[in-house]
């Protein structure tokens, strides 16, 4: 099935001194962000309809592979006019078209994919009941649209098909923040720049007044890595003298031994780690990773 991206990117800003598909968030554009969501989804040819600062945009988008259309009338007209120069570029083949305005920063690409699934005439994505961007639609709708003459524009268009639209529920908000005055903007640049909080644990299992920690673990792997307690605990930036009193206070607290000596000889002697030595560094990584996965969930939970 054939798709295309419409973005609407026609009309003079009224609240603003700047250009919204222009305005960059965190170092990228908003209507590079709009055709990277696309790209993302699987959706290759990507519309843009142009009119006001036409040349710069143009300009802007230099080596994107994307097609423009000029709305030649944007200073008088509305965004269905927009939307119309558009459906009659499109390409025979074209099977449906998703639609946004050129001010939607933070089009969702797993949204996108959901609304692709419709087989519905028009999906629209909704956040808690309310409609955001962008819209899937059909092309049995395309006809009707292009000679639509009615009242309240896009929004009144695509009203025909109200009892036939699929609302496709999301849990993310941004296809309902656009850009449409200096505050929009400026809350925006705070939200991009806002650092978030991260979670971060050390994994340490006490034995008694022993611990088997990471810097104990790591003296295990060297050793394991380089078959020699010298050399692996030069690797793990300990002094040979912490790294045997390390390795016997591990082993006494377990009760096992974790490494194997061989003495010098023929073959040069030498460390590896034994069955149990093995075992215990799989157990500490095993655990580690538990509960690095337990920190996401919680950080997510509380923080997101």
């Amino acid at each position: 099935m054939s798709t295309s991206a419409i973005i609407l990117a026609a009309g003079e800003p009224r609240q603003m001194s700047h250009f919204q598909p222009m305005l960059k968030l965190n170092g990228k554009s908003v209507i590079r962000r709009q055709i990277d969501a696309f790209r993302a989804a699987g959706v290759e040819d990507v519309l843009i309809v142009s009119g006001f600062h036409a040349g710069m945009l143009e300009r802007h988008l230099a080596g994107e592979t994307v097609r423009f259309v000029k709305n030649k009338d944007y200073a008088t007209t509305d965004m269905m006019a927009s939307f119309q120069c558009a459906l009659r570029a499109l390409p025979p083949e074209c099977d449906r078209v998703l639609m946004t305005p050129g001010d939607v920063p933070y089009l969702n690409v797993e949204t996108i994919e959901e609304l692709l699934h419709s087989s519905k005439p028009v999906a629209i994505p909704s956040y808690r009941g309310s409609a955001g961007h962008p819209a899937m639609i059909r092309k049995s709708c395309f006809s009707s649209l292009l000679n639509y003459k009615g009242e309240r524009g896009l929004r009144g268009a695509l009203a025909q098909w109200k009892k036939d639209t699929d609302f496709v529920p999301t849990d993310e908000n941004g296809m309902l923040i656009d850009i449409n005055t200096e505050v929009d903007y400026q809350r925006e640049q705070r939200e991009q720049t806002r650092v978030s909080p991260v979670l971060t644990a050390a994994l340490t299992i006490s034995l008694g007044e022993t611990c088997i920690d990471e810097r104990g673990v790591r003296l295990l792997e060297c050793i394991e890595q380089e078959q020699s307690l010298q050399r692996g605990a030069a690797k793990a930036g300990l002094s040979y003298s912490n790294a045997w009193l390390t390795l016997n206070r591990m082993e006494e607290a377990l009760g096992c031994r974790l490494v194997e000596r061989k003495l010098g000889g023929a073959t040069g002697g030498g460390s590896s780690l034994t069955q149990d030595g093995l075992d215990w560094v799989a157990r500490y990584r095993r655990l580690e990773q538990k509960l690095s996965e337990a920190l996401l969930e919680i950080q997510h939970q509380e923080f997101n």
